[in-house]
């Protein structure tokens, strides 16, 4: 039985070979799961020897993985903003640039914290991520949190419970913010926004993703509009709206917004790699 650091060294060998990215990371998350300890003391055990089990284990998810399974889907988890999410193949893996959206919903409401309580409604919540972390840095608000799919009902549900926060995030299923009852500050999402022919091009890993949770139709745009078309009767007059895009979506996105909310102050945000990631509209004294 090899020592632990052999076989880190070659697990990450066999991801590498399969071409999958950040393969020693990935090496070391798949042990790190199999032995139960936090990565950052797995080079601790490196002359330990994996017991016949944990090998059988560590082979099962490598197998996985070779076959293009997420790995957020095999450990079962992911971090999002700090917070730790249960995941599956039920809900879209939460992604870096989606804390974007986090960490503006969190300027925008402590900016307005004098104002009294915060009503936000997260259209199309998946797995519960960007309520979870509002309802938990913000904990004056009031969080809505809809969702269609059945399966990530569910997962959020679990979410929600496991960090404490279901006194302050109410979980309604339905389409987009047809479920949401009363007018809100703030509406944040992260929809599809992907063009329906580009998903084939997309890594593998991406398309076993839920499609629902990718496709945005033609444009990208689609489910997008819809929800701006809904949030015409949602959004408090002087409200706000933050979203994640596509960055070749800016321009079409602010004209569609613009002819619905005329008057509108609306702004694009640029993520790490400096490209047009999230979309800002704020109403301000407009008319909605």
């Amino acid at each position: 039985m090899a020592a632990l650091g052999d076989t880190i060294q070659q697990t990450h060998a066999s991801l590498e070979a399969a071409g999958i990215p950040d393969a020693r990371l990935e090496a070391e998350l798949l042990l790190t799961s199999v032995l139960n300890v936090p990565r950052h003391r797995i080079y601790a055990f490196q002359e330990q020897e994996l017991t016949p089990e944990e090998a059988n284990l560590l082979e099962g998810l490598l197998e996985r993985r070779l076959r293009r399974e997420p790995l957020a889907y095999i450990l079962g988890h992911k971090e999002m903003y700090g917070v730790d999410l249960t995941v599956g193949p039920g809900v879209m893996i939460p992604r870096p640039e989606t804390e974007l959206l986090v960490e503006r919903c969190l300027f925008l409401g402590m900016m307005r914290m004098h104002e009294g309580e915060m009503v936000i409604a997260e259209a199309g919540t998946g797995s519960g991520g960007i309520s979870i972390n509002l309802a938990i840095h913000l904990p004056a608000a009031r969080v809505y949190a809809t969702e269609l799919s059945e399966e990530a009902l569910k997962i959020a549900e679990t979410n929600i419970r496991m960090h404490n926060v279901q006194d302050r995030v109410t979980l309604l299923r339905g389409d987009l913010l047809v479920p949401v009852t009363e007018p809100v500050d703030l509406i944040v999402a992260n929809l599809p926004y992907i063009p329906a022919d580009r998903i084939a091009t997309l890594q593998p890993e991406v398309q076993r993703e839920p499609r629902e949770a990718l496709d945005g139709g033609p444009d990208g745009l689609d489910v997008i509009r819809r929800l701006l078309r809904q949030s015409l009767h949602k959004l408090k007059r002087t409200g706000v709206m933050v979203l994640e895009i596509d960055p070749e979506q800016a321009q079409p996105l602010t004209e569609d917004a613009l002819a619905l909310f005329p008057g509108a102050a609306i702004s694009i945000e640029q993520d790490l790699a400096s490209l047009d990631r999230v979309f800002v509209m704020e109403l301000g004294g407009a008319t909605a």
